[in-house]
């Protein structure tokens, strides 16, 4: 089949995005300007060895004494929420014993 002659205009139409030395070139790339970039999220490497023991320190057994059963019962006493002195006594003993 028989090719159908071109003229100048055509062929220069079909070129498309040609530059002066008939060059193709393409169109420059728009970048999203608005969109924020997305960062990379670290991660961290998975520990497969169980965690250090660390060591107790060795806690003093603080002796309670009476002295200090009754100073404490004393405090209690004059507090709002003081009761009777037995009460306050065991209170004072149990506040010692327990550390608080």
């Amino acid at each position: 089949m028989a090719r159908k002659p071109q003229s100048k205009s055509t062929s220069a139409a079909r070129k498309g995005n040609a530059n002066n030395n008939g060059k193709r070139y393409s169109a420059p790339v728009k970048s999203a300007s608005k969109m924020p970039i997305k960062t990379p999220v670290k991660t961290t490497a998975v520990r497969n060895t169980a965690l250090p023991k660390t060591p107790r320190v060795a806690t003093t057994n603080r002796v309670i004494t009476h002295e200090l059963i009754a100073e404490r019962a004393y405090f209690i006493s004059i507090s709002s929420n003081g009761g009777s002195q037995d009460d306050n006594w065991n209170r004072a003993e149990r506040e010692l014993r327990n550390g608080g």
